[in-house]
């Protein structure tokens, strides 16, 4: 394979040591040879530049993982499901539908869909949703094994765990016992009083 890449690219300085080709190996080791040979072929038959691994690793998925369907293909998934089982019989509509489909259906309820009298803001709630987990699921797909799960593990061990925090006390749980107020607290508070009689009955404060 790595013959056939620097044939078809003379000029090109890829795959030029051992270590560029040990590199290229453990990304790629984890994809059948006949898998990467024919991505690789692909690749040199429609390409006039050379292949990088994320190029080579995109093609190869599109031989050995199930497609991703389309926002528009997904939408229709759940369209007819709704249109043939309807809310009553959820298990059924749910077979019908891939997992990542499914993962949004749920997340934006079955139900809701169902009974919803707002077909276009549900289509758009759909899309964002679908979207966003598709490109997600697209670049997982694109991982190596050994990539995917050190991500795992390292996002379990430097991703901050969501503190427990305690309800905020709206009431205390006893009642703050009054102060005695001083002389000179109690003039002030008689002297505004005083003020705010005056302005109330069109008088001016002294």
């Amino acid at each position: 394979m790595a013959i056939g890449i620097k044939s078809a690219y003379p000029a090109s300085k890829i795959l030029e040591d051992n270590a560029s080709m040990d590199f290229w190996y453990m990304t790629l080791k984890d994809i059948p040879y006949e898998i990467a040979e024919n991505a690789v072929m692909e690749h040199i038959c429609t390409n006039i530049y050379p292949p990088n691994i994320a190029e080579i690793r995109k093609l190869c998925m599109e031989r050995c993982k199930t497609p991703i369907l389309s926002f528009d293909e997904a939408w229709g998934v759940v369209q007819k499901a709704m249109s043939d089982y309807g809310w009553y019989h959820p298990q059924e509509a749910f077979a019908t539908m891939d997992e990542l489909t499914l993962a949004v259906v749920k997340n934006l309820g079955w139900s809701r869909l169902c009974q919803s009298e707002n077909p276009t803001a549900d289509r758009a709630n759909f899309r964002e949703a679908y979207e966003k987990k598709a490109a997600e699921a697209q670049n997982t797909n694109a991982l190596p094994d050994f990539i995917a799960k050190n991500k795992v593990l390292l996002q379990k061990q430097y991703v901050p765990a969501v503190e427990k925090k305690e309800p905020v006390r709206i009431e205390q749980e006893k009642e703050p016992e009054p102060k005695p107020l001083t002389e000179e607290q109690r003039e002030e508070r008689a002297r505004k009083f005083e003020e705010i009689r005056r302005k109330i009955l069109g008088g001016e404060a002294e």
